[in-house]
């Protein structure tokens, strides 16, 4: 089978015909590997060694994502995951396969049908390679995994994935931004996604630039986070108030004086945080949703939900929504099922949210959750999310959000596929 006759349209990926299905023909498409690596993928195959075929060909479209991530820079991606160069290691392995299937898709090198199918891949593969598994990957799952990697990845023909964003956060500290730019207006009608990044793009700047560049950024920063505030929710405002208490600890006059330019814009001096006990939270609440995503994650939740439910009952409003996203994702579980082990400790931390926490968590971070928001697009994870909402009595609650409203009533009437929709609808207006 050739693949000349095959066109390539990112992020869609290739064109491939419906009604291929033999790996043998389907690896004949692939341009990203070698000669031999998809010697090796066949012959696996053929031996009905599936397991082997699949975890070879997911591990080079993962490696391939990978570097297509990183191409973007360092800085760009940490600033898209809402990290710090302190939280994470000096290596490259800071990205899990969770946080490249999603930023694949953030920056457009992959789409939407792509990110849901490697998603599920990538709970699928987890689950076969564990040891406690005794099922074996079968054919029709093999030839669908290596179907998917092909037609969204390994079958690509070019390099050019740049985006328009990359652009922009360079023009960020090159050239003062005014209401009469074409790109300035353009970011005020973006999607969320793009005004919570434009955000830490500019707090990272402020930290990396110097000289001319460093006065461009702080001309930005208090002339478009003012702008853009209001259509921020309370989660993405806190990171503005960390960068000013963390700056006027250090002395840094300068970007002390920028900042509290927005907050006083804003009235934003609530977003800043009494001490650094919220970083502590937020720290166990990320390490809680590593487990989650990473292998082993039944055995690996529990101790990881142990250590966030004894830090105490009281959860500092700035670390609010990280761990009760990092809770709720624990109890939604995944495609195979939860950790068993981990759900007493995640329900001793949703049972002490009272109803403005609860409240705040659903105006302020869930229409904007998109762990949470893509999780109920699956049934089992859909029908965990109810059971929540009845326990809790979420649809009660006072919501401002309406697609939130829509989607809590309808799980109290337990619509498993009115859950389904609207969180598909909430999940595109993110985007």
């Amino acid at each position: 089978m050739s693949n000349q006759i095959v066109l390539w349209n990112s992020p869609n990926g290739a064109d491939l015909p419906a009604n291929i299905a033999d790996v043998v023909q389907v690896t004949g498409y692939i341009n990203m590997l070698s000669d031999k690596e998809v010697a090796k993928i066949r012959t696996a195959f053929t031996s009905e060694l599936y397991d082997m075929a699949v975890e070879y060909t997911w591990n080079r479209t993962v490696n391939i994502l990978r570097e297509k991530v990183l191409s973007f820079g360092r800085e760009f991606v940490l600033e898209m995951l809402g990290r710090t160069e302190e939280s994470v290691s000096d290596q490259d392995d800071f990205l899990s396969e969770v946080d490249i299937i999603n930023l694949s898709a953030d920056l457009g090198i992959i789409n939407k049908t792509a990110k849901m199918l490697f998603l599920n891949s990538s709970e699928l593969i987890r689950h076969y390679l564990s040891r406690n598994t005794e099922d074996e990957l079968d054919i029709t799952q093999a030839n669908a995994t290596i179907k998917a990697c092909v037609k969204y990845v390994l079958a690509m023909t070019d390099d050019e994935h740049q985006i328009s964003f990359t652009n922009f956060r360079d023009m960020l500290k090159r050239e003062i931004l005014t209401e009469e730019n074409d790109v300035y207006r353009t970011l005020l009608t973006s999607p969320y996604f793009y005004k919570r990044t434009t955000v830490r793009t500019l707090l990272n700047l402020s930290k990396t630039q110097k000289g001319g560049e460093l006065e461009i950024v702080f001309a930005n920063m208090v002339s478009i986070i003012p702008t853009i505030w209001e259509d921020l929710l309370s989660d993405d405002r806190y990171p503005v108030g960390f960068a000013y208490a963390e700056a006027t600890n250090e002395g840094n006059s300068s970007l002390v004086k920028a900042l509290k330019s927005v907050l006083l814009k804003t009235k934003g001096f609530d977003y800043v945080p009494e001490s650094l006990r919220s970083n502590t939270f937020i720290e166990a609440a990320n390490h809680l949703l590593s487990k989650h995503y990473g292998m082993n994650n039944f055995y690996n939740e529990p101790a990881a939900a142990k250590n966030l439910q004894n830090l105490g009952n009281s959860i500092p409003a700035p670390a609010l929504g990280k761990c009760i996203t990092a809770t709720l994702a624990c109890k939604l579980g995944n495609t195979y099922g939860i950790s068993w082990n981990a759900q007493s400790y995640i329900d001793e931390i949703l049972q002490t949210l009272t109803i403005d926490r609860w409240e705040y968590y659903l105006n302020s971070v869930l229409p904007a959750d998109e762990v949470i928001i893509f999780k109920l697009r699956n049934n089992e994870m859909a029908k965990n999310w109810i059971e929540v909402v009845e326990k809790y009595n979420l649809h009660e609650k006072n919501i401002k959000n309406g697609l939130v409203n829509k989607l809590l009533q309808a799980s109290a009437r337990g619509s498993i596929g009115l859950v389904k929709s609207t969180a598909d609808e909430i999940y595109n207006t993110i985007r």
